[in-house]
């Protein structure tokens, strides 16, 4: 494998040479935002004769992909990792929602999700959302980080509390999105979402509105769902199958996350 004079990396999941063709204008434009190299990365039995056809480093890795990810930060620097998903792909496929969010679940990197559909990279648009619970410092870190490097305008939503409680735990979260955005003088719109159950998943009601390029979004630890829960499929999914052509940027709710050095 070749090495770019590069600290840290931007990793490229692919099954298959058109996916790697796919996704490099993807990790091109973020790697040239960051200022971060690409790696290929692919764990198909047949990789080794295609992947040289992709003009960047490369690794062909013998194993499971969720073996290959988890050590992705630790072995090669990784920082973000790049994969298609497509609803239509063989079950086993990197690229199947299921299959992506099962081999990322253990990832300590932000991971994007790419519409199979999508040929280009827009992030004028980038939306997360806010709510009553504990958000992760990581979650406001990205929005950050695409605000300044990527020039994102970011907007963030949340449901209008009527309880007292919940309405003063949001606005505990927001306070510290101020902290975080004022010390980089980064600006951001809030916001409401429309009517409905304040217990509803806000994710699902903010992606549904259809207004951004990019939607940043939280995983909840799968120990936290209760009996309810597992009659629905987990939230990540249901985001994904929801999410049409817009790529969703996921982050690991876990205390280890590795995160830029810029």
């Amino acid at each position: 494998m070749k090495k770019e004079k590069k600290d840290q990396f931007i990793a490229l999941c692919a099954d298959t040479l058109a996916e790697a063709r796919q996704l490099m204008p993807f990790a091109r434009s973020l790697s040239e935002a960051f200022r971060k190299g690409i790696i290929l990365f692919t764990c198909s039995g047949d990789g080794d004769r295609w992947v040289g056809e992709v003009e960047c480093p490369h690794v062909v890795l013998k194993g499971a992909w969720a073996d290959a990810i988890e050590a992705m930060p630790v072995a090669f620097n990784v920082v973000l990792a790049i994969a298609s998903c497509d609803s239509k792909a063989p079950r086993q496929a990197l690229a199947h929602p299921k299959q992506l969010l099962k081999n990322f679940r253990q990832s300590k990197v932000a991971y994007l999700a790419v519409p199979a559909d999508a040929t280009d990279l827009c992030t004028d648009r980038v939306a997360l959302t806010l709510d009553h619970q504990r958000e992760s410092k990581e979650k406001l870190l990205w929005a950050s980080y695409m605000a300044r490097f990527c020039h994102s305008g970011i907007h963030v939503y949340h449901i209008p509390y009527t309880d007292a409680d919940f309405r003063n735990r949001l606005n505990n979260n927001f306070r510290y999105l101020d902290k975080v955005f004022s010390s980089l003088s980064l600006q951001y719109e809030q916001h409401p979402l429309p009517g409905g159950s304040q217990y509803a998943n806000p994710d699902l009601k903010a992606l549904a509105l259809g207004r951004c390029d990019l939607f940043i979004s939280l995983v909840s630890d799968s120990r936290d769902r209760d009996f309810l829960d597992a009659l629905l499929p987990p939230p990540p999914l249901r985001l994904l199958r929801s999410a049409s052509a817009t790529p969703v940027l996921f982050l690991n709710q876990r205390d280890d996350l590795y995160i830029m050095c810029d």
